[in-house]
């Protein structure tokens, strides 16, 4: 039966929602449902549905539960839905099966090209993921880098994928007003991994005055991996082991960027690249590395350009920002007002609209 375009009931994966403090995808489901809220509260011919493994307090921590999910539990679940619906995908795989049209999101293809030595975690990421965005009647990205990529690389046709900027989920949020006292704090947030140049960081603290550099103090927040120890290694070669913490992601993030000097965000692979928006959010200055994802996003808003990226992987020119956001508060005073553009633009409300075009474009293909 063919959906109406005045009648469009979206039912969500919720397994990434599932299980404890969110990282990167369970914080973009949580964006999508509550913007899913927002769209059933404004929107007279719209409802929603979130579908969520049992228990919901445990997260599907590997390729095998993943698959019981997205293969046989939640194909049972999707066939007594009784309304024509779509199923919205926001992340890990889609359904092979199932009698709901698909939209997916695709945050990026850096998995496809990353070296899995496990085979059934190679063949779920690089093959079985992969396949079910075939049956997807519309793809979102997070931004126009990644939507070309999709094109290119995955060849859907042009009118199947759409790009959809996100917002922070600290929107609203009460902004930090001033510096917290004690030493300059820059905090980097992510899975500690080679691309996202956590190294550069490091680095660039070691490259810093010593005048500076025996009180500044890098914070890393993210889950740990072997890399944590290459990083270990290279503070204490370059005789900054002390002024390097690493801590694993915390339930009060938005806490960690309000104690923070500034974000750092020196990442060699993005596809949207979130907490730079997050922290901006907060009134938080940000430096980040200009690639060209996040250029998409950070680069320039109302004829504005940000004072605060600097070349991918130059230890040099980050330090040399990060001395002037602690020497200079009228430096650190730009990067926030150009951050408040940025939170300015990218909204709740915007993002609920897209998906709301996006959702009745797929109805229209059903």
């Amino acid at each position: 039966m063919r959906a109406k375009l005045a009648d469009v009931h979206v039912v969500l994966d919720g397994q990434a929602l599932v299980g404890g403090i969110p990282t990167g995808f369970g914080i973009y489901a949580g964006l999508v449902a509550d913007a899913l809220n927002l769209l059933t509260e404004q929107e007279q011919d719209f409802s929603h549905a979130v579908f969520k493994p049992v228990p919901a307090t445990r997260p599907l921590a590997t390729v095998y539960q993943r698959i019981l999910w997205e293969q046989f539990a939640l194909p049972v679940l999707l066939s007594r839905v009784e309304q024509p619906s779509l199923l919205h995908s926001p992340c890990l795989g889609p359904p092979l099966f199932s009698p709901l049209s698909l939209v997916c999101t695709i945050h990026d293809l850096i998995l496809l090209d990353e070296k899995i030595s496990a085979f059934f975690a190679r063949e779920y990421f690089q093959r079985l993921i992969p396949f079910g965005w075939r049956r997807a009647k519309l793809i979102l990205t997070d931004t126009e880098q990644v939507c070309g990529q999709v094109i290119e690389r995955l060849h859907f046709p042009e009118n199947r994928v759409a790009a959809l900027p996100l917002y922070s989920r600290y929107e609203g949020a009460e902004k930090r007003q001033q510096l917290p006292p004690g030493p300059p704090r820059f905090l980097l947030v992510g899975t500690v991994e080679p691309r996202k140049g956590f190294a550069t960081a490091i680095g660039a603290l070691a490259r810093l005055p010593h005048s500076l550099r025996n009180d500044v103090r890098l914070t890393i927040a993210g889950k740990r991996t072997p890399h944590t120890i290459e990083l270990l290694s290279l503070a204490s070669q370059l005789s900054v082991q002390e002024n390097v913490e690493f801590i694993d992601y915390q339930a009060e993030l938005d806490e960690l960027y309000r104690q923070a000097t500034a974000l750092i965000f020196p990442s060699e692979a993005e596809g949207f690249g979130l907490p730079p928006l997050e922290a901006m959010s907060l009134g938080v200055p940000v430096l980040l590395s200009d690639i060209e994802v996040l250029r998409e996003t950070y680069a320039r808003v109302r004829d504005v350009e940000n004072p605060g990226m600097f070349p991918v992987g130059s230890e040099s020119a980050l330090a040399n920002l990060m001395q002037q956001v602690i020497e200079d508060s009228s430096f650190a005073e730009r990067l926030t007002r150009f951050g408040e553009l940025v939170a300015a633009e990218l909204t709740r409300e915007r993002f609920a609209a897209g998906l709301l075009a996006a959702y009745r474009r797929a109805a229209q293909k059903a």
